[in-house]
């Protein structure tokens, strides 16, 4: 996209999914990388290789509860015939072992604590007889049995977790063993929601005629919160060009991205069209897709700007199709799109041939035997399609009917056993 504004007969150009994607995809890169203590990390990406410091673990320790043996003390030994040793000492864990193992002896000794000095083995507790300090061994046990060794898990200069790596609960905790209390990653990114419109009202508020509770920034907030973004949500400016512009600014100045939904629809709120027009490098362009064909986008500030309709199921798709892979791309992702299957229709879908349609549908079945049933009509109102469903089915631009039986891309945007009770 041009750092200039552009024309307006260009800024009502209609692009296909694939160059609106493009254009936004170009304009937006990585957040510059920080350093985050490790509980403060969790979600974000990891921006570079990080490296063991030491051997892990850096001593021998046991890997059972039981005996520090000699394994050639012990040789022979079996049920019939028990070797005898005597105890001389515990080792239990968190502190170094005090009490060698000489011919002859054993110490106690607890999983994860340090290996004696002199044993090379561990006998578990379930083949031992202890009677007072006469420990009867059952069976013989070769050199290394049960001991955990020094760099099992990890050598030093070992890659603990590589660049580009989310950091869920295995990276913090193996970030941890290796010692690092902190790590350089790709933040989150911070995301202002707002709302606009007169006939908007907080949910729960008493709704005058032609009012109707805010869905949209409530959409937004849940979808950014689970692409991992952090949502901020700003709450329904009426439509008041101060306030509006207002609003705005004061969002930029906490958040790394903004969204609108509402007003940038042709001969929709002169309000709306007048802010974003005025702001940085925004153009309004429409999109050869169903819903959400008008949208508006641009950097404001140098913060990319999304300007979404304002029917719900719009703003859904139009997040899942342009802002999601963004946000993925600015907190450091290499795949920004999600699952795709191949499922068959159990019903027609119809629309204009010259759009690609985001048809809502669960899938069922198994895979290689995927089906998809669509969850109700087309229009980009009926958002209780959307909360039905646990994909978008693709029918491509020339295509008039998609036919029950044809088999069809599904994107999905929900673990299908959410819907099933599975999950």
């Amino acid at each position: 996209m041009s750092s200039a504004v552009l024309p307006q007969d260009l800024a009502r150009s209609l692009y296909s999914v694939e160059e609106a994607q493009g254009r936004i995809m170009d304009e937006v890169t990585p957040l510059p990388p920080v350093e985050l203590p490790l509980l403060e990390a969790w979600g974000c990406v990891l921006a570079t290789d990080v490296a063991a410091r030491y051997d892990i673990p850096t001593f021998p320790s046991s890997a059972m509860d039981g005996y520090a043996v000699r394994a050639e003390d012990i040789r022979g030994a079996s049920p019939g015939s028990p070797v005898a040793l005597r105890k001389v000492g515990e080792a239990p864990i968190g502190h170094p072992p005090k009490d060698p193992v000489g011919p002859g002896e054993t110490v106690w000794i607890a999983t994860g604590a340090p290996i004696p000095e002199g044993s090379d083995c561990i006998a578990p507790i379930e083949e031992v007889e202890e009677d007072g300090d006469t420990i009867r061994i059952l069976k013989e046990f070769e050199v290394g049995s049960f001991v955990r060794p020094v760099g099992q898990d990890l050598r030093r200069g070992e890659v603990v977790v590589k660049a580009g790596r989310r950091l869920l609960g295995p990276e913090l905790g193996v970030l941890s063993s290796a010692g690092y209390p902190r790590a350089l990653v790709h933040p989150r990114v911070r995301v202002a929601v707002l709302s606009t419109g007169d006939e908007l009202i907080e949910p729960g508020a008493m709704a005058a005629y032609g009012q109707i509770a805010d869905t949209n920034s409530y959409t937004l907030w849940g979808n950014l919160a689970e692409a991992g973004a952090v949502p901020l949500r700003l709450g329904i400016v009426a439509d008041d060009e101060d306030e509006l512009r207002a609003a705005i600014m004061e969002g930029l100045g906490e958040a790394d991205v903004f969204i609108t939904s509402g007003g940038v629809s042709v001969g929709q709120r002169d309000v709306v069209k007048r802010i974003l027009e005025g702001l940085g490098t925004i153009e309004r362009y429409k999109v050869a897709m169903q819903p959400g064909a008008p949208q508006a986008f641009g950097l404001v500030e140098g913060k990319p700007f999304f300007g979404l309709p304002g029917n719900p199921v719009s703003v859904f798709v139009s997040f899942e199709l342009f802002i999601r892979p963004a946000l993925l791309k600015m907190m450091g992702h290499s795949s920004l799109t999600r699952p795709e299957i191949r499922a068959v229709l159990e019903e027609d879908v119809a629309g204009p041939a010259e759009k690609t349609r985001y048809s809502r549908v669960l899938v069922t079945g198994t895979p290689g035997a995927w089906r998809a049933r669509p969850t109700g009509g087309p229009a980009s109102h009926l958002l209780a399609t959307v909360s039905r469903a646990n994909g978008l089915a693709v029918i491509p631009a020339g295509t008039p009917v998609a036919k029950a039986g044809e088999e069809v891309t599904v994107s999905l945007f929900r673990d299908r056993r959410l819907l099933d009770g599975q999950a």
